[in-house]
């Protein structure tokens, strides 16, 4: 495919479709890179999520993956069966917890990185100088994106 092409804003009918384009680009790219991994590479930003916040809530998790709370909750279960994540105690709120990698979860996801870091890297280099301003363009995205949802789940409220 020409990256021109791609690139070109007037093929595009919205920012959207683009993210949509590009999630699956990112998916066939990552399932190919990582097909050797001890790790999808689902598992692989789940347990990097877990692992980059230091023991998070399962809420704390959810916001950060773009994940229904409920999904977020099956999945540390899922972990935690497979034996790559605990939960203990949160200290600041009984009724809670936090979830940490365990030994094998800390050796399955940095087995994973190894893959998913050569990748990346090859990404960052395609984006040249641009990388920073990509980074943001998209925290942005993902910030509106949110707001977004946040208004369709009041007229939904309102239409119930």
């Amino acid at each position: 495919m020409d990256a021109d092409r791609v690139a070109d804003a007037e093929t595009s009918p919205s920012i959207l479709f683009e993210v949509f384009a590009l999630g699956q680009q990112v998916r066939q790219l990552l399932v190919e890179a990582m097909r050797d991994s001890p790790l999808n590479p689902q598992d692989y930003a789940f347990l990097s999520a877990v692992f980059e916040d230091e023991a998070p809530t399962p809420t704390q998790l959810a916001r950060r993956l773009g994940m229904p709370l409920s999904t977020t909750v099956e999945q540390v279960q899922m972990f935690e069966q497979r034996g790559y994540l605990r939960r203990f105690p949160n200290p600041r709120d009984g009724r809670s917890y936090l979830v940490a990698l365990t030994a094998g979860g800390g050796r399955a996801h940095r087995a994973a990185a190894v893959e998913f870091d050569r990748v990346y890297a090859a990404v960052v280099r395609g984006l040249g100088r641009s990388e920073p301003a990509v980074a943001r363009a998209l925290r942005q995205l993902r910030g509106a994106v949110r707001q977004a949802q946040i208004a369709q789940t009041q007229v939904s409220d309102l239409r119930r």
